[in-house]
């Protein structure tokens, strides 16, 4: 390895390839290095064969040049409840093991515009959760302080893109769980407008919600990896007819607009670093030009119902509902509990949930019309692990009361990290905008990210 010290980030690593003092042969060597070295266990479900990866690596530099492909030689993981050819998709549940013969539609997407797949990635059991502690066989930690939880439910997504394993990772987002690891983690999470990427390939919590988000070390890094993976896929119904060609930039003027929620529907818990660090990071947007309007955040809060307390909750059911009475050992009581709760509810509520869902999507539309983005922290409170295994229900709801309704309203997001509060944990903001907006959320978070200038991942962990 020429350069053992070359940070992943996708700009960094392709300047590399390009001047001739890294290949993407000694790059896998030193991602494997990487992965043996860390101390954070059950960050993975399954790696490649390094050698299988060396290999791939080395038929790409064979086959290909640095200019034909724009993920050239970038390492990259993937959640566990999304297809990959010739791996297990286990969505961290040992019942539920299945071999597909086709990767998901992102992943394949991927591959072809030339990043190496390294592994598949921890997560809350069948993507139910956004803490990361629901797993039967442990779990992965915080990456700043193993005290914490890492957020979920892509847990491991987040803390590999975090710890430098690789250079992004794809995840999947229901109520948050493209958004909270990041947050927690101190990485960027791209939630693309719902249909922008197919999600087919995935095991469906719900496929009004679902969509597959980026984890990455910066805005432009994670919008660079989205631009390679959306498009409009025939075989997904859900998928959008314009995935093709909506625009991943804006042009903004250097004023914009930003709502943040009333200052009497803002939540933090109790968590007195997160205000403060919310507050700052309001200061900073109106720094870069931001001009600030409260909003009422009620039809959020009302829609962050739709996705765990209503008639949608029961699709859980048709996609791996069998498991909780065939292999109920197997199962996570958190999730059972969630399994049961779903499979109780009737058409009736079933459709209207859906007719709801619907009619708030057209306000929200309406209310957020006025502004550029909508400001939100990602995660209230910073909870610890054992706070999440005595009250699992409550502690869980609590850190998706900003993220839950996103989804549910059809709106895109961006989670950035903001600033390492003095107890090291970092907090982040997001950013909301309606579908289609996903070239706004681009621009408006580059702008804030290079105000912050904070280091990516535990690159910018300090000791306390």
């Amino acid at each position: 390895m020429k350069n053992i010290h070359i940070n992943f980030g996708i700009e960094s690593l392709r300047r590399a390839y390009a001047s001739g003092g890294l290949t993407p042969v000694e790059l896998v060597g030193e991602a494997y290095r990487r992965i043996r070295a860390y101390s954070n266990p059950y960050v993975w479900t399954e790696l490649v064969d390094e050698a299988q990866a060396i290999s791939v690596a080395r038929s790409l530099m064979d086959s290909s040049h640095i200019d034909e492909l724009p993920l050239y030689g970038i390492p990259f993981c993937v959640k566990d409840n999304i297809d990959v050819a010739g791996m297990k998709t286990t969505c961290g549940c040992s019942g539920f093991d299945s071999l597909p013969g086709v990767s998901a539609f992102g992943v394949s997407k991927a591959l072809e515009a030339g990043a190496i797949l390294l592994g598949k990635n921890t997560l809350d059991q069948f993507a139910t959760g956004l803490n990361g502690t629901r797993s039967l066989n442990g779990y992965c930690r915080n990456s700043f302080d193993e005290r914490y939880v890492p957020g979920g439910s892509s847990s491991g997504s987040g803390v590999a893109v975090a710890a430098g394993l690789v250079s992004f990772a794809l995840g999947s987002d229901t109520g948050g769980s493209g958004r909270v690891p990041a947050a927690m983690n101190n990485v960027v999470g791209v939630k693309p407008s719902l249909g922008l990427v197919s999600s087919r390939g995935m095991v469906y919590n719900n496929r009004f919600f679902d969509c597959l988000p980026v984890f990455a070390r910066d805005v432009q890094d994670g919008y660079a990896v989205l631009a390679c993976i959306r498009g409009y896929d025939a075989q997904d119904a859900f998928s959008r007819q314009d995935a093709d060609v909506i625009s991943l930039t804006a042009k903004i003027a250097q004023n914009f607009r930003f709502a943040v929620p009333r200052a009497d529907q803002l939540q933090f818990f109790g968590d007195e670093y997160a205000r403060e660090a919310f507050e700052q990071a309001i200061r900073n947007l109106e720094a870069i030009g931001g001009m600030r309007y409260d909003l009422d955040f009620s039809l959020l809060r009302e829609a962050a119902h739709l996705p765990f307390d209503s008639g949608l909750l029961a699709e859980r059911a048709i996609s791996y509902g069998r498991i909780l009475s065939d292999r109920p050992e197997t199962i996570h009581p958190a999730v059972a509990a969630m399994l049961s709760k779903g499979a109780a509810y009737s058409g009736t509520e079933v459709l209207d949930a859906i007719y709801r869902m619907f009619s708030l999507r057209r306000a929200a539309a309406a209310q957020l019309a006025p502004f550029d983005i909508v400001v939100t922290p990602t995660v209230g409170r910073a909870y610890t692990c054992e706070e999440l295994e005595v009250n699992p229900i409550d502690l869980n709801n609590n850190i998706g009361y900003y993220t839950y309704g996103v989804s549910p309203l059809d709106l895109c997001a961006l989670a950035i990290p903001s600033c390492i509060r003095p107890d090291g944990i970092p907090f982040g903001i997001s950013m909301l905008a309606r579908a289609g907006y996903d070239g706004v959320l681009n621009e408006l978070g580059t702008r804030y990210q290079r105000y912050v200038a904070l280091p990516s991942g535990i690159e910018a962990k300090t000791p306390l």
